[in-house]
């Protein structure tokens, strides 16, 4: 029997931004673990032990930012249909995301209820 105190979906924030870290850890309910990565290659070490529902990367972490990210994911078939909502810069990157293979992006900055709101419908459509 599942246990009602754990998370029944993960979401993996991959941002070295505080403001988008702090939005995600207080915008979910508890039935949504929320897991932190601050650049791609700690998300994909944090991935081989956990497969969460959904990914949300800032386009600008790390040294190899968010496009290596879902590229290294399409690689893997353990990860590759797991959704990228990908935070983006500037609006000119849309394409560059959608080529990546995101399932979603925006246009920082985002209000946290649209961020919120967009994440859970994406997750709603996988579930």
């Amino acid at each position: 029997m599942p246990d009602p105190t754990e998370p029944h979906s993960t979401l993996l924030v991959v941002s070295d931004d505080p403001h988008i870290r702090e939005e995600t850890r207080f915008g979910f309910s508890d039935e949504i673990g929320v897991v932190f990565a601050d650049d791609s290659r700690t998300a994909m070490e944090q991935m081989r032990s956990i497969v969460p529902e959904l990914v949300l990367v800032d386009i600008q972490t790390g040294s190899a930012g968010g496009f290596s990210l879902a590229r290294d994911m399409a690689q893997s078939p353990r990860l590759r249909a797991i959704p990228i909502f990908m935070l983006l810069e500037r609006a000119q990157d849309g394409w560059l995301a959608r080529q990546a293979g995101a399932a979603l992006h925006r246009v920082k900055p985002i209000e946290t209820e649209e961020l919120v709101r967009s994440i859970l419908d994406l997750m709603s459509r996988v579930a």
